[in-house]
């Protein structure tokens, strides 16, 4: 059900009591959540069961009681900081095709790597301009 669809409907059936609308802030604000599918779900537990979807029990919560993590732009950052953030259930490896250690700059066996003549190179293997 889109948040259009709610606003012609009753009114009263889709009024959130204060509690609901504390727990959804409370959701946001959490870390325990990687999607909005999973913020989804939790919304039948605390009573919203006129939709399915976080962000409209969340726009429908901002205009009856107005929080201020609940206003869209706020939610939108909220979302994208999150969805944005490393998962914790992705793989710690290195990089795909890399090696699992820090690469090191490679040394040779002489004392002195650069003879007198050769220009400073950073530590990348970049040359510097003079």
């Amino acid at each position: 059900m889109t948040f259009d669809d709610i606003r012609r409907r009753d009114w009263v059936a889709t009024y959130p009591t204060r509690e609901a609308a504390l727990a959804l802030v409370e959701w946001i604000k959490a870390d325990d959540w990687e999607t909005t599918t999973k913020l989804d779900r939790r919304l039948a537990g605390i009573g919203i069961i006129w939709t399915d979807d976080f962000c409209t029990a969340a726009e429908r919560c901002f205009e009856v009681y107005g929080y201020p993590e609940l206003e869209a732009v706020a939610r939108a950052r909220r979302i994208a900081e999150v969805s944005m953030r490393p998962s914790h259930t992705a793989p710690r490896g290195g990089v795909a095709g890399g090696s699992d250690g820090v690469s090191r700059p490679s040394t040779t066996a002489t004392p002195n790597a650069h003879p007198e003549g050769s220009t400073a190179q950073d530590t990348y293997g970049f040359t510097r301009r003079a």
